[in-house]
């Protein structure tokens, strides 16, 4: 019987045993989410580029551009809840792990919050970023700043999709995404001159991806770099995503 082959992938820790094989791999799906998200963005806007009639709804352009959002945002509270549940591990303390540059003291307190919120369940993805500054023993996030705003707009945008409740809108009413999200970035291309109420037709577009993108990008770069922590997402962007860019 021919023996299981294993294929090592970056950001993936494995250790095998004397005797037989045995894989202990531990995955950072933030990465992947954080790739989709960029990835999507590219397609989203490559349609609105693209040569056509003009407005004109396409179904790949809204199913990529709400997929790209919701990647974005889920990108940013994996990462953090990585970071969490490898202090509750004891993962990565030392040898360059990613929680190497940090006290044992925070890390401690790291895996205390962990385990009394229920792995993060009772706190929302901005929450989790201010308990990780506080474990570390640094000042709370400025919730009021336009980071965390962006960042907190990102997640009720987010939320507001995987969570979709159909409605009747009228061309003239105003969204309640809409009051918050209009001006932040570039309306849908592919919509322009139609009488379509704004979100979704117009909103769910590749300005928003990318303004997804750039907000939590910005929040969990910030967070980070303030503890002085390299986390996965980080080292496989600077190594140019193992061969395939988004």
């Amino acid at each position: 019987m021919q023996e299981p082959q294993r294929i090592d992938v970056p950001g993936m820790p494995s250790q095998e045993s004397v005797g037989h094989v045995r894989l202990l791999m531990r995955n950072y799906f933030s990465t992947n989410f954080l790739w989709t998200a960029l990835d999507l963005s590219r397609l989203v806007g490559e349609l609105e580029t693209a040569e056509g009639r003009r407005p004109r709804f396409d179904m790949a352009h809204r199913c990529y551009a709400a997929s790209s959002v919701i990647a974005s945002g889920t990108f940013l509270e994996a990462a953090v809840s990585e970071l969490f549940q490898d202090a509750r591990d004891g993962h990565g303390l030392t040898d360059d792990g990613y929680l190497e540059p940090l006290s044992p003291e925070a890390v401690a307190a790291m895996a205390k919050v962990w385990g009394a919120t229920k792995s993060g369940r009772s706190l929302d993805p901005l929450e989790k970023w201010q308990w990780l500054l506080e474990c570390c023993g640094h000042d709370q996030l400025d919730r009021g700043a336009a980071q965390a705003q962006d960042a907190a707009l990102l997640i009720r945008l987010r939320n507001a999709l995987v969570h979709f409740k159909p409605e009747n809108v009228a061309a003239d009413d105003e969204h309640q995404l809409e009051k918050r999200l209009r001006g932040k970035f570039q309306d849908n291309r592919l919509m322009e001159g139609s009488g379509n109420p704004w979100w979704p037709s117009h909103g769910l577009a590749h300005g928003a991806t990318e303004w997804a993108v750039r907000s939590a990008k910005a929040l969990a770069n910030h967070v980070v770099d303030e503890l002085g922590i390299n986390p996965n997402y980080r080292r496989i962007e600077a190594a140019g995503w193992n061969g395939r860019a988004p």
